[in-house]
């Protein structure tokens, strides 16, 4: 078992039933102000490894039986949010037709019915209509379908359009970048001191300075350092920079 498995495992292990990342309105803020964020990518779109998405997994969700125990119905994270069912899928920020098109061969008509009725509400707005969708049902293996073929073809996206150069990435260190455009958008190009780690991986990208950019992740965890409910984003972070550190050449 190398270091990022034994990690991930003891993360799943300690996150338990507190699944969920509590900066996720970080990337929600970030897309409801950029929209078309990866739309103008041009090609394929690189692939991420695996472990990739068993991290991003982990930290949206935790596991399967957890998501079968917690998350089958729609719940509101609080802050910025929208209705959000399978994993990391928020209504708030698709309109009723793209929800009616992601999701139409896995959910009923009734159910997409409801979930359009939500589409576009965000903040206290969502938190007012959740009842609305309270019994909406969406198996693991739905989430898991949308998540694979609709959520990280859009993330992966949005990395590569904000990371010049990332597409040549292995899928570790692709995967890796991915992982945190999930958790706070992406904004490599944000000014202030809070950003100061997302321009310099940009850099880092441009000038092919790779072995630069676990630094600047692990750096990062200066942000949430001191707050104990944000230790899973401390955890996150490392294991973000281990992961890329495995897909260097």
């Amino acid at each position: 078992m190398d270091s990022f498995e034994r990690l991930l495992g003891e993360t799943v292990e300690e996150l338990g039933e507190r699944a969920g990342g509590p900066l996720d309105d970080e990337r929600r803020d970030y897309d409801a102000a950029h929209p078309d964020a990866g739309n103008m990518l041009l090609g394929p779109l690189p692939p991420i490894s695996d472990r990739a998405v068993d991290l991003i997994i982990a930290f949206e969700v935790t596991s399967e039986t957890v998501y079968e125990k917690r998350y089958r119905h729609p719940v509101w994270p609080g802050g910025n949010s929208g209705a959000t069912i399978a994993i990391g899928f928020d209504a708030g920020y698709v309109t009723a037709a793209e929800f009616e098109s992601n999701w139409k061969a896995l959910l009923d008509a009734g159910a997409i019915a409801k979930m359009k009725g939500v589409c576009g509400l965000t903040g206290t707005k969502a938190q007012q209509a959740l009842p609305s969708v309270s019994d909406v049902d969406v198996s693991f293996a739905a989430a898991h379908r949308v998540f694979r073929d609709i959520t990280l073809p859009r993330t992966t996206a949005k990395a590569a359009a904000a990371l010049p150069g990332s597409s040549e990435l292995s899928p570790d260190c692709l995967g890796a970048l991915v992982s945190l455009v999930y958790n706070r958008g992406a904004s490599f190009s944000l000014d202030g001191d809070r950003y100061q780690e997302m321009r310099a991986i940009k850099l880092d990208i441009a000038n092919n300075n790779l072995a630069d950019v676990p630094a600047q992740l692990r750096s990062m965890k200066r942000l949430w350092a001191d707050k104990p409910n944000m230790a899973g984003l401390v955890r996150r972070r490392e294991l973000e920079a281990v992961l890329f550190e495995g897909g260097l050449p």
